[in-house]
């Protein structure tokens, strides 16, 4: 579900080097086409400098967005549909709803969309480079504005990006500008934690972006030692409460996200000791949880807990899943909760 502006860039890319005739332009019969629908369904809309049509546009407030050095990120709502109308794709739970394709397991909301390094269609970027803050547009954007690659005009895209078949029309809404999006997120995770965990703050983090809090006492202080099986439940959610994973049956149930062809219970853990044998080298992030590999929060967690320790973390996208995400359960660049409890051998 996530990501179709990519898909549109990279198809706009692939078809790119085609060979041109010396009469015939690269886009000529796309740009005819093109031009006629929006004179027969938005004859008023102003047009962009490299060609867009605004057909919505609502001022937001504060600085303008600008170019991608003054806001390489922005974490962004928005509508992606067909010139026909058909939604590809949407981070409203409202328009899943519509379509009859909403499923808890799965994220609705703003996400983080990076600019920087061209990360976005020329054409799309253009337009959000002059939003603000709490404003929105609906947009349509031709074919040949679907690349990653930069020109200096619009005649230059016209005559190097094939968009005979890829225009679409954004719908967009500009929640918050992202100046330093690793900052950004410890940011969230603080706020997260002066509203949800009294009596803590960013001061108690053990590393950058990364918190660990007991909830129930351990039976034993003593370190787990390595090579160790132990049993874990586990229950993963992001920052808005949307729980995303679990090992536990009922809070599967609870949340909507219980799959009857799963198997739950607890987790087996392959325990690695924190240190090494000479005291330097962390070596927790070789832990695996039912023989997978697990993201570095999750794996640093562990190697803090002890003998029946319940414990809650917090960590950024750094040592998450961090900018690709975690198919349409976790967008890119996002901090994560874990509530484990280490338990008895079922």
């Amino acid at each position: 579900m996530k990501k179709v502006y990519l898909y549109l860039a990279l198809a706009a890319m692939a078809v790119c080097g085609c060979a041109k005739s010396p009469t015939v332009g690269l886009n000529d019969a796309a740009k005819r086409y093109f031009d006629a629908w929006i004179k027969v369904h938005y004859p008023d809309a102003p047009s962009t400098a490299l060609g867009s049509y605004i057909i919505e546009n609502k001022e937001g407030t504060g600085a303008v967005a600008g170019d991608t050095k003054t806001t390489p990120y922005v974490w962004i709502d928005y509508t992606i549909r067909a010139l026909d109308g058909t939604i590809r794709e949407s981070s409203y739970e409202a328009v899943a709803k519509q379509m009859g394709e909403y499923s808890a397991k799965d994220y609705f909301g703003p996400e983080v969309w990076r600019r920087e390094g061209n990360a976005l269609p020329a054409g799309l970027d253009e337009v959000i480079s002059q939003m603000r803050p709490g404003g929105s547009v609906k947009v349509v954007v031709p074919g040949w504005l679907q690349t990653s690659n930069r020109y200096d005009s619009a005649a230059g895209y016209l005559a190097n990006v094939n968009g005979s078949s890829s225009s679409v029309m954004y719908e967009l809404a500009l929640r918050e500008l992202i100046v330093n999006e690793k900052q950004w997120e410890a940011d969230s995770i603080g706020r997260y934690i002066s509203r949800n965990i009294p009596g803590k703050s960013v001061q108690d983090s053990l590393k950058y972006g990364f918190y660990y809090f007991r909830t129930g006492e351990p039976s034993s202080d003593r370190v787990i030692p390595a090579d160790t099986t132990v049993y874990i439940n586990y229950t993963g959610r992001l920052l808005n409460g949307t729980v995303f994973d679990t090992n536990v049956k009922d809070t599967a149930k609870y949340y909507g996200i219980y799959d009857a062809s799963r198997t739950y219970g607890p987790s087996s853990v392959h325990w690695y000791s924190s240190t090494s044998e000479d005291g330097k080298t962390e070596d927790y992030k070789d832990i695996t949880l039912d023989s997978s590999n697990v993201i570095e929060g999750f794996a640093y967690a562990l190697s803090q807990m002890h003998p029946h320790e319940k414990g809650m973390t917090l960590f950024y996208s750094g040592v998450g899943y961090k900018e690709s995400g975690s198919g349409d359960a976790i967008p890119g660049f996002s901090p994560l909760r874990f509530d484990i409890e280490i338990v008895d051998k079922p």
